[in-house]
């Protein structure tokens, strides 16, 4: 077997020396015998040279004794387990040689089992040594390993929560933050539109687009200052940075995203709060940085965003006329998507005015309150299933909370120009029904005195409406169309063989000339001349 542990053993008698290298097994303990020695100055050089794990030593001998030797080696940091052979008399020594850090002693005359199982004891002290500051090692390889995400939750906790300096100094120390503690900048960046473009990605795209990100402004940042990057969610990185005297935050800030757009297929917004002075003013600088970040909802994307720059722009709640609301109401409720939009487009125009933007979040819930508004009067008319697709962006607070403005209005249309054409669809179904139902009563009665007011209230609507209702579904008028089925029905009856009197009656015409005349107009002869062509 491999020997683990090395002894060298010092006394100034030789045969001692010979006899315990010489005549105890050592390999077979897995001990090596690294050297020898006969007096203190031998044996300091021996150990200084050679580094044993075990020394194994007389407490007196000439020249330098086990003590003077001892403290020299404790001086210079040695580690190794030193055992002494002592005499009876030498109890003061050994108290003393004890208190220096001597593993254990021996005393003369000894045996070679006591000296084999001391030596085995302090081999089994090395190798437990060993053991733990392997142990220790793999943890602080393991520390080392982990301090990218350690720094990374402690700048997340740093700007969420408030710390004190002593705390922050500590762990600043602690986790080899490569930043200078003061003139700090933090940079919010959120890649945008990501939750859509992202849907069409498999995970492993997904991750090299973050990744992509992530280098890019980690590179830019190195050019000028120290910083660190990390991941705040799927599609948002926080940035924070030493600021430099020869240029502004925002000039880095911009740099990002030129990069970003220059080199990816995708852009950036970054949201950028005020400088702050130390550590303990992270959180605020963070919390300016997310606010200006929301101003996107204006911008649409590929913006940089500073926080003195909107942080008086706040014009308060954003409302719009009620009458308006009333007016977008009866357009949908008659389907009219052009007026519909319009009249929609005009409370968008009435939101956004005023010489101050209102604070997004504000807008926002204005605007999802519009959608629960637009989708109360749709469905006074249609299912929601015919809806559903479109309503289903409104119900997520994620999606209402993350799009531009643009978008939001867009999907507002949207959903009243799908709600106006499910209305339109119904109405036209419904026009239908009645006209096909008032064909049938026509049919039906051809032999009666037919008017539109008849038919009209047959069908239950005005005489006016049922006129243009029919000339719609028709293409002829209701004269046109009554007279063309009572000549018609008059033809199949002669083929019949019936007599003209009678078919006139039966098709409402009580004077037979007046029927004769009206027939020939129509079809370019007498009944009677129709009658025997057809017989």
């Amino acid at each position: 077997m491999e020997p683990t542990c090395t002894l060298c053993v010092i006394d100034d008698v030789r045969s001692v020396v010979e006899g315990i290298t010489k005549h105890i097994p050592w390999a077979s303990h897995q001990i090596d015998i690294c050297g020898t020695a006969l007096d203190g100055d031998e044996g300091i050089y021996l150990i200084r040279t050679m580094k044993p794990d075990i020394v194994l030593t007389d407490i007196r001998m000439p020249n330098m004794d086990g003590i003077e030797m001892l403290t020299l080696l404790r001086e210079e940091a040695f580690q190794g387990k030193v055992i002494f052979f002592s005499g009876y008399n030498d109890f003061e020594y050994v108290q003393q040689a004890l208190r220096l850090g001597a593993f254990d002693y021996i005393t003369k005359p000894h045996s070679v089992q006591t000296i084999v199982d001391v030596v085995l004891k302090a081999k089994k002290a090395v190798e437990e040594e060993r053991l733990a500051e392997r142990k220790a090692e793999e943890i602080r390889l393991k520390l080392r390993m982990s301090l990218p995400i350690l720094r990374q939750e402690f700048f997340h906790l740093l700007l969420h929560h408030p710390a004190s300096e002593d705390h922050i100094r500590r762990r600043w120390e602690f986790l080899q933050v490569e930043l200078s503690p003061v003139d700090l900048a933090v940079m919010v960046i959120e890649i945008d539109h990501f939750a859509e473009s992202s849907r069409s990605l498999s995970i492993e795209e997904a991750e090299l687009v973050r990744f992509t990100m992530h280098n890019i402004v980690e590179e830019t940042m190195a050019q000028y200052t120290a910083g660190y990057i990390f991941r705040d969610s799927s599609s948002r990185f926080i940035a924070i940075y030493n600021t430099v005297d020869s240029l502004e935050p925002s000039a880095i800030a911009e740099m990002c995203r030129e990069n970003i757009a220059a080199f990816t297929k995708l852009t950036v917004s970054i949201g950028l709060g005020r400088k702050a002075k130390d550590a303990i003013h992270l959180r605020e600088a963070y919390r300016e940085a997310i606010f200006a970040l929301s101003y996107q909802f204006y911008a649409g994307g590929n913006v940089v965003l500073l926080y003195d720059d909107v942080a008086n722009s706040d014009a308060g709640l954003p409302s719009y006329s009620r009458d308006k609301e009333q007016d977008l109401a009866m357009c949908l409720l008659s389907g009219n998507a052009l007026k519909s939009c319009s009249v929609l487009e005009s409370i968008f125009a009435e939101l956004s005015a005023g010489p101050k933007l209102p604070e997004p979040m504000l807008l926002v819930s204005v605007y999802y309150e519009l959608a629960s508004v637009i989708v109360r009067i749709l469905l006074e008319k249609v299912p929601y299933q015919e809806i559903e697709p479109i309503e289903r962006k409104f119900r997520d607070r994620g999606w209402i909370s993350s799009v531009p403005l643009a978008h939001l209005q867009q999907a507002l249309l949207d959903l009243c120009k799908e709600g106006c054409k499910s209305i339109e669809g119904r109405q036209h179904s419904e026009t239908e029904r009645r006209i096909e139902e008032a064909i049938r009563y026509i049919r039906s009665n051809l032999h009666a005195d037919l008017s539109i007011g008849d038919c009209a209230k047959h069908v239950h609507v005005s005489a006016n409406y049922f006129v243009h209702l029919f000339k719609k579904v028709t293409g002829r008028t209701f004269v046109q169309y009554l007279t063309q089925e009572r000549i018609e029905k008059a033809k199949t009856m002669l083929a019949a063989g019936h007599q003209v009197q009678d078919i006139a009656v039966a098709v409402g015409y009580e004077d037979r000339r007046y029927f004769s005349e009206v027939f020939k107009k129509s079809v370019g002869m007498t009944p009677s001349e129709y009658k025997e062509h057809n017989l």
